[in-house]
């Protein structure tokens, strides 16, 4: 695998993590996804099959290091929003007939808070990526070819 390749899978990579991100955000707006498009775990969504799997050839250089917890935190934030969109709770024949349009508000507002917090890691995940991406161009043939 030459530099272009290596580039070619950043910019893969960073584009998989782009459209996971949408369908975090479709699923907070009710849109109706599949389930397998959101992974919430860190390994299984395809930019962290790629970051665990054929990207570890990268794993020496300071800008790779600097991506996991970004993607970590980030994941971790969508577990957070996966539970409350998800969580079953019981309602009681009194909540039925009062209304629990105030629990209903509460979450909502959860909800917006870890999707803004989670846009907010994805930005920091990308420019981390970014700067990777920078530092491989920085890198002759030859170093580039070392790593692989």
């Amino acid at each position: 695998m030459d530099k272009k390749q290596v580039i070619t899978h950043l910019r893969a990579t960073k584009s998989a993590h782009i459209k996971w991100r949408a369908y975090a955000q479709a699923i907070v707006a009710g849109l109706p996804i599949n389930e397998d498009q959101v992974p919430v775990i860190h390994t299984d969504c395809a930019f962290g099959k790629w970051y665990y799997g054929p990207g570890q050839k990268l794993s020496s250089l300071p800008g790779f290091q600097a991506i996991e917890t970004p993607h970590e935190a980030l994941h971790s934030i969508y577990m957070q929003i996966f539970k409350l969109l998800f969580e079953t709770e019981e309602i009681s024949f009194f909540q039925k007939l009062i209304g629990t349009g105030k629990k209903r508000d509460d979450r909502r507002e959860q909800l917006n808070t870890l999707l803004n917090r989670l846009i907010e890691m994805s930005k920091t995940l990308l420019a981390a990526i970014e700067l990777l991406e920078q530092e491989v161009l920085g890198m002759d043939e030859k170093a580039v070819a070392e790593l692989i």
